[in-house]
């Protein structure tokens, strides 16, 4: 908010005491205050973080599973917003190193676009040479809230549990307990066998299909964070992407999909392929074979 001296009217009076000028019922009038609109409370929910922004505040509110950071505008050396993706680049007090950069992907164009202009309007203004404060140093973190509403995948794998519990619950009142003892083994392989087809299956389906029928192009070592690399790539519309790789260089070959850009995948040694693939059919074998069994005695418990 702003102050402005009003200028004051000239007299028109000329002596006459009905010609002066009414008060006006503007409070701005009076008190000579200039107002300006107040921008919305930003929010980008991206894959793995939320980032907060609200108008007039001298820090950006930086949300994950795990923790909750406040980011002060002066730990931001600047701001850059591409295509779906915005990176907060923090200040180093040494100019040789890495700056760390907090990353939100996979949001709105036009929402990075807003919170890029909204936090670069308030940074504040430092000369090339000003030494800088390490940022990191600046933030603060607490432990994230637990009040928050589940997931939907957590609903999800809370009903399938609920499922499953109640089978069980049955087989063991309409047969033996015994019964149930060994479907929680079962049970213990069938999820083994899940996680080992969608993790390693996901990832050979796409290591293999991505080099064949998508565009492969040269992707650059962006920087780090405190367990992997982070590399960016654009797509034929010019629009960048990130791609997570633990081991690759300085620049890393990848393909990603023409019609979802921010798939990407590198290209898989045929000795990793083939080990890939005996360990998703395990996983078919122990998640279906798993689930046969419950279903079997299930029915067994229904029928019997």
């Amino acid at each position: 908010m702003r102050l402005r001296p009003v200028p004051l009217l000239p007299d028109q009076s000329d002596g006459d005491p009905a010609a002066v000028t009414q008060p006006s019922s503007d409070p701005a009038c009076h008190t000579g205050v200039t107002t300006r609109p107040s921008l919305p409370s930003l929010v980008l929910r991206g894959s793995g973080a939320t980032a907060r922004f609200e108008d007039g505040s001298d820090h950006v509110r930086w949300e994950t599973a795990a923790s909750m950071s406040r980011i002060p505008l002066e730990a931001i050396e600047e701001v850059r917003g591409s295509g779906r993706t915005i990176e907060l680049v923090l200040t180093t007090a040494d100019a040789d190193r890495l700056p760390a950069v907090y990353a939100v992907h996979d949001v709105s164009a036009a929402a990075v676009a807003a919170f890029t202009a909204a936090v670069r309007a308030r940074l504040p203004e430092r000369a090339p040479d000003e030494p800088r404060a390490e940022g990191e140093g600046l933030i603060t973190t607490v432990p994230a809230r637990t009040d928050r509403g589940p997931s939907r995948r957590t609903v999800l794998i809370v009903a399938v549990i609920a499922v499953v519990a109640a089978m069980d619950v049955t087989v063991g009142v309409r047969r033996e307990w015994e019964f149930v003892a060994l479907l929680l083994l079962v049970h213990i392989v069938t999820a083994a066998g899940l996680v080992m087809v969608i993790a390693t299956g996901q990832g050979l389906y796409y290591g293999r299909r991505l080099p064949k029928h998508g565009i492969t192009v040269m992707a650059e070592l962006d920087h780090h964070t405190h367990n992997t690399k982070v590399y960016r790539y654009t797509d034929l519309d010019g629009v960048t992407h990130f791609y997570r790789d633990p081991l690759g260089g300085q620049r890393l070959e990848l393909s990603y999909d023409p019609r979802r850009p921010g798939r990407a995948a590198t290209r898989i040694p045929v000795f990793l392929q083939c080990m890939m693939a005996l360990v998703t059919v395990l996983g078919v074998c122990f998640a279906g074979g798993g689930l046969g069994f419950t279903l079997y005695q299930f029915g067994v418990a229904l029928t019997g």
